[in-house]
């Protein structure tokens, strides 16, 4: 894991909330984050509202850019963020492997 150096020194007190969670594991699904300030979250993220519902639902179309500007405006490691995006991931991502393999074997 790289060292986050851009830790934003002026954070929001709302969104550092949010970045504790993650940091004491209590954000499971990126879903989890849904409710909590989604308008000052999409207005500083750049995107709109059913943009980022899609993307909570299926973390997996979030870009490195979005999970790299949420980790600044949660002043957290980005690497918390993609943690959890990676275990929502996972499980689907070695059904769509196993897939194309047995599809691929015949």
């Amino acid at each position: 894991m790289s060292d986050w150096n851009l830790m934003n020194n002026d954070p929001e007190k709302d969104l550092s909330s949010i970045g504790a969670l993650f940091e004491t594991g209590k954000i499971k699904k990126m879903y989890d984050i849904a409710e909590l300030y989604p308008t000052k979250i999409i207005k500083l993220l750049g995107i709109n509202s059913e943009r980022y519902s899609v993307k909570l639902a299926d973390p997996e179309k979030f870009t490195v850019s979005e999970v790299l500007r949420m980790a600044y405006i949660f002043n957290i490691d980005p690497n918390l963020i993609l943690n959890v995006i990676q275990v929502e991931s996972e499980k689907r991502i070695i059904t769509k492997i196993s897939h194309h393999k047995s599809k691929n074997a015949k």
